[in-house]
């Protein structure tokens, strides 16, 4: 078996002026494989690149989204294959994206806000059926969460869809190491907090699962407004 870190981080509107900082916290993680999202189309996914691909990580997902659309990224330090949008029938098909990285099926995520997010849950548990047996993990900001578990009340309408994923064969790993546990990776302008990044992991692949974490202090100091998940596998 070998080890392998994969870290998921919604970096905030492309990274912009934070790109020189951002690329130098995800150095220190020392990831395998970034899922980064609200990865920017257009001169923002050029400089994105530049930077990702001098921390050595060489092998990225494309085309890039359109410009000044966010999508998701997926880059790694060794060749993976590229199989594109999971849905090329979403409105915006470059927020779902899946790899096989070394054996691993990946699914990078960044799901749009409100009910906007219903066809990309749907089309997310559609290519996860039937991948349960094998190793495969669906990872990012999901932007849903579970009401007075992962929210301090009931605002996301959506929660429902992390029960069916689970039901598909997919355990949210965080929630399964910690079942009494309250930790938010996004807050508010208002202050509310909420675990919206997940990593929801096949049954074969979270037996083999090591640690997960996420990592508060790139958002505590400004980076972005997510803190970065990171999930360290053996395959």
């Amino acid at each position: 078996m070998s080890a392998l870190r994969v870290l998921a981080w919604n970096i905030r509107h492309g990274g912009g002026a934070r790109l020189p900082a951002i690329a130098a916290a995800l150095a220190r993680h020392e990831a395998d494989v970034l899922v980064i999202s609200e990865y920017r189309g257009g001169e923002s996914a050029f400089r994105l690149g530049a930077a990702l691909a001098a921390l050595g990580y060489r092998h990225a997902t494309f085309p890039p989204p359109p410009p000044g659309r966010n999508g998701v990224l997926i880059a790694a330090r060794r060749p993976f294959r590229d199989d594109g949008a999971v849905c090329v029938a979403l409105p915006e098909p470059y927020r779902l994206r899946r790899v096989d990285a070394e054996g691993l099926l990946l699914f990078g995520v960044y799901m749009p806000n409100l009910l906007a997010k219903v066809p990309y849950w749907q089309a997310l548990i559609a290519a996860l059926a039937g991948e349960a047996a094998q190793p495969a993990l669906a990872i990012g900001d999901f932007n849903t969460c579970r009401a007075f578990v992962d929210e301090p009340g009931a605002i996301d309408a959506t929660a429902h869809f992390m029960e069916k994923v689970e039901a598909a064969g997919f355990c949210d790993l965080w929630r399964r190491r910690y079942p009494e546990g309250r930790e938010f990776s996004w807050y508010s302008t208002r202050g509310n907090g909420f675990r919206i990044d997940h990593a929801f992991l096949s049954e074969s692949l979270a037996a083999r699962a090591r640690t997960i974490r996420y990592s508060h202090d790139e958002r505590l100091t400004g980076l972005s407004d997510h803190s970065p998940l990171v999930v360290d596998l053996e395959l």
